[in-house]
């Protein structure tokens, strides 16, 4: 597979190299000012990178920049949130950068970093959308795709969303490579109770046996299982079971590759539903597995998600 070029631009401690070195490493690592551009190879989800980090001061925005944007496969701008007495400039230079791969149509992703810093986030998010005049980039978008994220490089925050995107756009979207996530079951026991929050799509076809089948083992086992994540093949398909003594999720993909993050972060969102006193609290879970399935690229699926409730009680609660 081909490694795709991704030029970082933005003004000097913006964070493009803490970035650069949390896709390298997976941490946060305390940068050295860039001097002309480095360039670094790295895997993410199993996709081949060439990174350019370019230098932020002046001297490299005039002499530097452009020749390597003009090159890149992907183009990302990154604006230190905190300080927004740089936006001025960063977007005059943002505005730059995208004149010259306007007719190009690369993925531009807009990083607004070190959120973890900003205390008014929302006066800051419409500050930010104002001042870099981001609406006009949403006109642009079925020629150069975009997409603005807030994160933070230093706590890791959003990073992976940002990347999921970007992969998307630069492997999936360009050369057909289905990774997208089939059918997606989430099962959860309350109670007397359980909450079933699936897809209701066609592609549920190719999965519905292992899927009936795992369900009625789930529903009729007993409380101490062991947490576990199980990945197996069925009818050329991936399976990726996850296991709780209350929660379980089944994926199906076709595709080897799978942000297992996902996960834990599904199983976060339902942590309130712990008694029947919550039973109502399931439209939240639901609102947020399809916000989850969204920022992992699964923006088919999470159009077609459906909750269903097993127990003596459905009656009483869907009336």
């Amino acid at each position: 597979m081909q490694r795709t070029t991704i030029a970082i631009t933005g003004l000097q401690n913006s964070g493009k190299t803490s970035f650069t070195q949390r896709l390298l490493t997976g941490t946060y690592v305390t940068p050295q000012p860039t001097y002309g551009v480095d360039i670094e190879f790295a895997t993410y989800r199993d996709y081949p990178l060439q990174i350019w980090d370019l230098g932020g001061h002046m001297v490299f925005r005039k002499n530097i920049w452009q020749n390597y944007i003009k090159q890149a496969s992907a183009f990302v701008f990154i604006f230190d949130a905190s300080n927004l007495d740089t936006m001025f400039e960063s977007a005059e230079w943002f505005w730059k950068c995208f004149a010259w791969i306007e007719n190009k149509g690369l993925p531009v992703v807009f990083l607004a970093n070190k959120w973890d810093l900003v205390e008014d986030k929302e006066k800051t998010m419409d500050k930010i959308a104002s001042g870099f005049r981001l609406d006009e980039m949403t006109s642009k978008a079925l020629d150069s795709p975009f997409r603005f994220f807030f994160v933070s490089v230093k706590t890791g925050e959003y990073i992976s969303d940002a990347m999921n995107w970007l992969i998307v756009k630069n492997f999936i979207d360009k050369k057909n490579i289905n990774t997208k996530i089939l059918t997606l079951d989430l099962f959860m026991k309350v109670d007397q109770f359980s909450i079933h929050i699936h897809d209701n799509t066609v592609n549920r076809n190719n999965s519905s046996d292992i899927i009936s089948t795992y369900f009625k083992k789930w529903q009729n086992s007993e409380s101490n299982i062991i947490e576990m994540l199980e990945e197996l093949t069925y009818n050329d398909l991936k399976v990726f079971i996850f296991s709780q003594p209350n929660k379980s999720i089944v994926i199906t993909t076709k595709s080897e590759v799978l942000d297992k993050s996902i996960f834990a972060q599904i199983i976060e969102a339902t942590n309130n539903i712990d008694s029947i006193e919550d039973i109502y609290s399931y439209v939240n879970v639901y609102e947020n597995t399809k916000q989850l399935l969204i920022n992992s690229f699964q923006a088919d699926i999470s159009n077609s998600l459906s909750c269903d409730i097993f127990s003596d009680f459905a009656e009483t609660l869907t009336n």
